[in-house]
């Protein structure tokens, strides 16, 4: 059980992700080449009733009339059927306004129920003189419809059945064609008005529904397609109200087919088109229903409306009554008698409109498809899943846009609610690996994170290890000379990071000589604090081995360069003071000159004539010291750069804000000077991060006696 979870993620991660997504798109092509399977039919349907909900075909004119058996006129006249000499009645009613054509939606195939042979076998004992003197009905009928242009209805039967015979009117002209013929309706026999009927109309035409379309039409009731062409035992008819208009237009009603490459694209009947499927079906746009054109029967036979209301005008006889169940729902979702749907073709074939799926449009959803299917594919798994899901919700609104732009303006039916289904599984595949990715992305960053965490606390520890370290490797001034009344020293260190490259020193060569000494390690952080480490250690060892100081310096030098892999140098002052009689010996090597303070007045010590570079920047330079007299009560600042260089935005601290700060320490002790010296470059650095490592020492000498105390 353990292993299915694992086979699934091998399958969705295979390929980089891309291959079972390439799968199931595959498939989805193979599906789309069946589009009367489910679920892909109902989706397809939905998606063109919604166009023509959206946008139903305008009906601005009325060239049809239908004229109603409905409540009414079975309230007023009785129940169906009626005699057929009523049916005359209302044909001549009728026909006295010489309509373009008339339809009567009605088959009759068997015999009036008043006829002398029905009446005959329902009463025996009839006079034989008296049945002859009956009027026959459907002679009456047939009088009524002969000489006039009136067409019969047909109702197409897929398999022989009694009662089933072939039509007697079929197109007079039609040119066959086997290979677009095999694609259209074909009856075996169809259900026809009796002989003497249908010898006095002038055409005949199908009212009922191909038979393939009654097999497929998954939501029943709901009619989409009717059919405008189909074959009875091999005889060309037309729908009923395209039958109607070829026989209004008489001599130049002529009926063509425009065929294509995969069979019928359109029919015309003289010079009207209607595009059509190849199977001979007209995809009607329909319109919203109206009761304008609506009549009753009853209304009509009892003259309540002029015959002039007929004139030039088609005219429909059929069922508007919800007893006799001839009701159609449309993609509009309205419930319509069936005779509304003639109605509404010829409307469509006048005015030339129909929705057309020609068969090129399956072949631009396929490559719609597999291009963006593709592209999926190849973009997704390189995408974060929010961008992945953008893009396919990019990719769904192009190709449902697409759809309604193309039904808008031109009426062509592109299944896109298909093409998002089919793209769904694929997508679904590619967003879970993109996922599944990013979830192994995000445990293998927070491992790492967790590494970089631990190694991060290792390394502060053992940072801060060092700076506890380096920190101990400088004197506590505070405590070093506690019972001193010739000088007062005082120093501070604080690394721009946590260990840094300063130093500083101060210790007794002997009872009378005091050394002080700083420096600065080019760079910072690790490699400096080791090399300061150093640099400071070689200083007080050098610095009591040598009576000389520039002797020291030298040496100091020659040891550093002894191993210096990373090229670094020390610039450094050292001095040494006869605390007895203040006589001060120094050395410079590249580092910033002390300042003084004597009476008030601030100075440099004079280093131009003896400074030299920095330590190991050189190497084996002859150093050499000078020397200069203190006066009790002078104080001498020992400084690195970290002072003067310090930052506040765009501007440094400098020397002569040093110098200036430091004229005001006169009567302070070395330790608060030291201290207020350190507060006045913080508050000028404002909270920005120092540039460099701040170091300073301080050291008043006070006299041999400390008179200066």
């Amino acid at each position: 059980m353990n292993r299915l979870p694992e086979m699934l993620l091998a399958v969705i991660r295979a390929g980089r992700g891309r291959a079972f997504p390439l799968l199931l798109l595959l498939l989805a092509v193979g599906l789309l080449t069946q589009p009367d399977m489910q679920p892909l039919l109902g989706i397809r349907e939905a998606q063109f009733d919604h166009y023509q909900r959206l946008l139903p075909r305008q009906r601005d004119s009325e060239p049809v009339v239908i004229v109603g058996i409905d409540s009414q006129s079975l309230v007023q006249l009785g129940q169906w059927p009626w005699s057929r000499d009523l049916i005359a009645g209302l044909v001549n009613k009728i026909q006295a306004g010489q309509p373009l054509a008339l339809g009567i939606d009605v088959v009759f195939a068997e015999r009036d129920r008043y006829s002398p042979e029905v009446l005959a076998k329902h009463i025996p004992g009839m006079a034989a003189d008296t049945l002859a003197a009956l009027p026959d009905p459907d002679r009456k009928l047939a009088h009524a419809i002969e000489g006039t242009p009136t067409v019969l209805a047909i109702a197409g039967l897929s398999q022989a059945l009694p009662g089933g015979r072939q039509p007697a009117k079929p197109l007079p002209v039609f040119d066959h064609d086997k290979r677009r013929d095999a694609f259209l309706p074909h009856f075996v026999s169809a259900l026809v008005s009796r002989p003497i009927i249908e010898a006095a109309a002038a055409g005949e035409g199908l009212i009922n529904a191909t038979p393939e379309l009654e097999q497929t039409d998954t939501q029943r009731g709901v009619l989409r397609r009717v059919p405008a062409l189909a074959f009875i035992d091999e005889q060309p008819f037309l729908s009923l109200p395209l039958e109607m208009v070829r026989v209004a237009l008489g001599e130049v009603g002529s009926v063509r087919t425009e065929n294509g490459p995969q069979g019928m694209q359109a029919i015309r009947i003289g010079d009207y088109r209607l595009p059509v499927l190849r199977s001979g079906e007209l995809l009607l746009h329909f319109g919203r229903s109206s009761a304008h054109y609506y009549l009753s029967a009853a209304d009509v036979l009892a003259g309540a409306y002029d015959p002039e209301l007929f004139r030039s005008r088609f005219v429909i006889i059929g069922f508007n009554s919800t007893g006799l169940q001839d009701r159609i729902v449309t993609p509009l979702g309205e419930s319509l008698p069936g005779v509304d749907i003639h109605a509404q073709v010829i409307e469509s074939l006048l005015a030339s409109q129909a929705l057309q799926r020609p068969y090129w449009i399956q072949w631009a959803e396929m490559a719609t498809l597999l291009c963006i299917g593709l592209a999926l594919i190849a973009f997704v798994p390189r995408l974060r899943a929010r961008y992945a899901v953008l893009s396919f919700a990019l990719a769904s609104i192009a190709i449902l846009t697409g759809g309604y732009l193309s039904f808008f303006t031109a009426r062509y039916l592109f299944d896109g609610a298909s093409l998002l289904f089919l793209l769904c599984p694929p997508f679904i595949s590619l967003l879970g690996n993109t996922l599944i990715t990013a979830d192994s992305l995000r445990r293998t960053a927070e491992a790492q994170l967790q590494n970089s965490r631990e190694e991060a606390a290792r390394m502060n520890g053992e940072l801060d290890a060092a700076r506890r370290i380096q920190m101990g490797l400088l004197p506590d001034t505070a405590t070093l000379f506690p019972d001193e009344r010739r000088f007062s020293v005082a120093a501070l260190l604080e690394p721009a990071r946590a260990v840094g490259g300063d130093y500083y020193d101060c210790f007794m060569l002997d009872d009378r000589r005091l050394c002080v000494a700083v420096g600065d390690v080019s760079g910072k952080g690790v490699p400096a604090s080791l090399f300061m480490a150093i640099s400071k250690t070689l200083t007080g060892t050098l610095t009591r081995r040598h009576n000389k100081l520039g002797s020291a310096f030298r040496d100091i030098e020659a040891e550093l360069n002894r191993e210096n892999p990373e090229y670094l140098f020390v610039t450094a002052f050292i001095g040494v003071l006869d605390v007895d009689t203040g006589h001060l010996e120094y050395v410079c090597a590249g580092h910033d000159a002390p300042l003084i303070v004597r009476n008030g007045e601030v100075h440099a010590i004079d280093t131009r004539t003896i400074a030299g570079p920095p330590l190991c920047a050189a190497g084996s330079y002859p150093f050499e010291s000078a020397g200069m007299q203190l006066q009790a009560g002078d104080l001498l600042c020992l400084f690195t750069d970290g002072v003067t260089e310090a930052m506040s935005g765009n501007e440094m601290f400098g020397s002569n804000r040093l110098r200036a700060t430091i004229a005001t320490f006169r009567s302070l002790a070395v330790q608060d000077c030291t201290s207020a010296l350190r507060d006045a470059v913080r508050h000028f650095e404002a909270g920005h991060p120092p540039v460099d490592d701040l170091t300073l020492l301080l050291l008043r000498w006070h006299g041999a006696n400390g008179s200066s105390d």
